[in-house]
């Protein structure tokens, strides 16, 4: 179970960061709407965090060798 709070608070904590620079960097500029923004910063979040715990597992699996 504490692996799966921890991937939640990762995504959400990289999608909030992630939102909040794009927001300021060009999504503003480009007049999106702030619901899809919100989306996108979702999806962003949970592809960089999956991404992130593939990673720490193979890392893992491999020290275990």
């Amino acid at each position: 179970m504490k692996g799966v709070i921890k991937f939640v608070k990762g995504w959400l904590l990289f999608s909030l960061l992630w939102g909040i620079f794009m927001w300021f960097v060009s999504w503003q500029a480009q007049g999106k709407e702030i619901g899809m923004v919100i989306v996108m910063s979702l999806y962003a979040g949970l592809i960089y965090q999956a991404l992130m715990t593939m990673v720490a597992r193979y890392k893992a699996r491999r020290a275990q060798v």
